[in-house]
């Protein structure tokens, strides 16, 4: 078995191919762990905006109890009923 010594420009050539290869593995690694750390947020963030319209209904729901169907203006707070169109008819 014969052994040959590569010129050290060819073996720079490898090891560079390598180094940028290994770099480039490297950051791959990153940006897959970042994609799953941002689906977690992504989740979490769901379920969070989940939870606000499941309040946000509850909240409609006791306000339709005490006063009835309507509009409610956030910026006034003024509270608008509005007629059953059925009654309306029936009327």
């Amino acid at each position: 078995m014969s052994k040959t010594i590569i010129p050290s420009k060819e073996l720079k050539n490898f090891k560079d191919l390598s180094e940028n290869n290994q770099k480039n593995i490297n950051q791959l690694g990153l940006i897959e762990f970042q994609i799953q750390k941002l689906s977690q947020e992504k989740l979490l963030i769901s379920d969070t905006i989940i939870k606000i319209e499941n309040n946000f209904q509850s909240e409609v729901d006791k306000l339709k109890e005490k006063y009835g169907d309507g509009n409610l203006d956030l910026s006034t707070g003024e509270f608008t009923e509005v007629k059953n169109t059925e009654e309306t008819i029936t009327k």
